[in-house]
């Protein structure tokens, strides 16, 4: 059984056992006598050896060992084999260098070593050979851009699975290697060291990066959102061991010591132009804070919005109560609309408060202490996305299952028929709080003080074969099957009235309250003999499939096996157009007098004369116990159409 000990480093608790802690012990004491003169670098060798003890312990050991020391001090150099300037004398022995990471062939998993959460993008850049901070800011950017960064990252974290023993070790080897990470560069920034820092990382000229983010700032404001991206989770070089390894420079005590004297005893020498270049970057730095300080208050106040509409929502105040009616309306499952509003609020919420923070942290420098806080907005997050699965794939399995049912009415033979539409507005008498018309899945809707009339979907009017004419009326409901379906359709309440030559077909149907909307749908079939001539009122014409009229400004249409042929439109002679009088056998034609008059007082009288020609439209008007009434006079062919419209009411 071998002794350990505890020991602080750079700040940083180690375990490490008798042996490793004598060498250890003993190479410290070495570089403070060596540097007595100078405790800075001393500092940052012991930081940058704390960095490399830390890369030896992995998730699966938390002790140090000799081997480990060796390691680091190999790295390091060994400070007996320096003279009195620093200079490495050349007849310096080899040390046990590093053991190489063994060949094998490089697969996708997440590292062990460096886990920020799951090791996912610290594997990502151990497969592509760049550094971690490189594919964080990317997973950063697509939760800020698209919110699917953290969707990715856990289906990532699930798929990849965790290395292991050469996998594992290999990956290691390979981030000891590295003698380049992202830093920010501090000595030569303009606003936050981001484009210096990436010119040293990629061996680039700073010129292209700076103009490379200018460019992008002029695409959609990109360029000004990925530098404050990079500023925030790019950290900055501080230390001398972090500034040689931004440059892609060994580090060891020699190469330490000369960036800490170069830091201490270089001199500044600023020209006017470098003046100008730190006021630049003064100015641009103010305008950054400002406009980020602006985009916090704007994604403050968006945070505050969206609370502030899902805790009405919540508790239906306010506007939300018509939606809420909505809701309760399509889904009767108390458990389902508390997770589908639970679930929509945390996964819109969270991502707004984590950017949030991001933009405050980065602004005015606040750091949080601990992870609690991104571990608890992500597993509000988490918690959302199970809320609206469970919600969704419940819903869904309920409404799986389409079934329709016909009913089929036979009408009676006749030349004319006239079509009376029931508007749903026109129905609703008395609209009280909470009740209105709303657009309902792009159909229209009223809520009722005890039911909810919703549009439907078209009235079809068109030829039949032969001389039969019928009404056909489609309901058509969803359900989690055959049984339950049919249930829903029985929810619909519609009726058809047919007196003689007249039909009311109201443009709704209605569904009381406490019955469950499950895509319930009626469509409206009327099959008629050619040559019928059907009146179509302006509340019918709406309801009226399209495709099946030529003209849409008239009442009066004929049935012919194309569609519907409009008899009383009025056409523009300027387009040389005129009314399709060749459709009517003049032969077979007898006198026809059809007079109508509604409840309005409104008449309308419908001449067919055998000799009658000519197209015309005369308008008068005449006084008649106390009301002004207006007398049009339309003829078009052998058709003449009489309307008297009182204007006084």
């Amino acid at each position: 059984m071998d002794k350990v000990f505890q020991i602080h480093l750079a700040g940083v608790v180690y375990t490490i056992e008798e042996k490793a802690y004598e060498k250890l012990k003993f190479y410290i004491e070495s570089l403070r006598k060596h540097f007595a003169g100078n405790t800075e670098v001393v500092q940052d060798i012991e930081s940058r050896m704390a960095e490399l003890l830390s890369e030896k312990l992995g998730s699966n050991r938390t002790t140090l060992f000799g081997d480990d020391v060796d390691s680091v001090i190999a790295t390091m150099g060994n400070v007996n084999q320096m003279d009195e300037h620093g200079e490495q004398k050349a007849e310096a022995p080899n040390f046990n260098h590093r053991p190489n990471a063994p060949i094998i062939d490089k697969k996708l998993r997440r590292d062990p070593y460096d886990q920020s959460l799951g090791g996912v993008c610290s594997g990502l850049a151990n497969f592509f050979d760049v550094d971690p901070v490189l594919i964080r800011v990317l997973f950063v950017v697509l939760l800020v851009a698209f919110g699917g960064g953290i969707l990715l990252y856990i289906i990532l974290w699930i798929a990849l699975p965790l290395a292991n023993g050469e996998e594992a070790f290999a990956m290691r080897m390979q981030k000891e290697n590295k003698t380049k990470k992202l830093y920010r560069d501090n000595d030569a920034r303009v606003v936050g060291g981001v484009s210096s820092g990436l010119a040293n990382y990629f061996a680039l000229d700073v010129v292209w990066i700076r103009i490379a983010f200018v460019i992008a700032l002029f695409v959609f404001g990109t360029g000004f959102w990925l530098y404050i991206i990079l500023w925030i989770i790019v950290p900055k070089a501080i230390s001398a061991s972090e500034k040689l390894l931004m440059k892609g420079k060994a580090v060891d005590i020699h190469s330490i010591q000369q960036q800490v004297m170069e830091n201490q005893n270089g001199v500044r020498i600023k020209s006017i132009a470098q003046h100008g270049t730190n006021l630049i970057g003064i100015i641009l730095k103010g305008i950054i804070k400002l406009v980020g300080s602006f985009a916090a208050l704007i994604l403050f106040i968006l945070v505050m919005a969206i609370s502030i509409a899902m805790v009405s929502l919540f508790f239906n105040l306010g506007d939300t109560a018509q939606l809420n009616q909505l809701i309760n309306f399509t889904i009767k499952d108390s458990s389902l609309i508390f997770a589908a509003k639970a679930g929509v609020f945390l996964t819109i919420l969270t991502p707004i408060i984590a950017l949030l923070m991001l933009v405050i942290r980065g602004l005015f420098g606040l750091s949080f202490a601990n992870s609690a806080w991104f571990y608890s907005l992500l597993g509000f997050f988490l918690t959302g996305i199970v809320c609206l699965i469970y919600a969704g794939v419940s819903f869904g399995t309920s409404i799986n299952h389409p079934e329709s049912n016909s009913t089929i009415t036979r009408l009676a033979k006749t030349d004319t028929l006239f079509i009376q539409g029931i508007d749903m507005q026109e129905n609703e008498t008395a609209v009280i709080e909470n009740e209105g018309e709303l657009v309902f899945f792009d159909k229209g809707l009223v809520i009722g003080k005890e039911v909810f009339h919703i549009e439907i979907d078209d009235i079809t009017i068109k030829a039949s074969k032969n001389d039969s004419a019928y009404l056909k009326v489609i309901k058509r409901a969803n359900g989690k099957n055959k049984q339950n379906a049919e249930e829903h359709m029985e929810m619909i309440s519609y009726e058809v009235k047919i007196e003689n030559n007249k039909i009311e077909i109201p443009s709704f149907f209605s569904i009381h309250k406490s019955k469950q909307f499950c895509w319930q749908e009626v469509d409206v079939i009327l099959v008629l003999p050619v040559g019928t001539i059907v009146y179509l009122d302006d509340v019918s014409k709406e309801n009226i499939n399209e495709n099946n009229m030529d003209e849409a400004d008239g009442h009066y249409y004929k049935i012919t096996n194309n569609g519907l042929t409009c008899q009383d439109c009025i056409y523009d002679e300027d387009n040389e157009t005129t009314t399709d009088s060749r459709d009517i056998n003049e032969d077979e034609l007898k006198d026809v007098d059809i007079n109508i008059e509604d409840k309005n007082g409104d008449k309308v009288s419908i001449k067919l004369e055998k000799n009658g020609k000519g197209n015309s439209k005369k308008v008068k008007t005449k006084t008649k116990d106390g009301k002004e009434i207006t007398i049009e006079e339309t003829q078009i062919g052998p058709v003449k159409i009489t309307k008297e419209t009182s204007v006084n009411q």
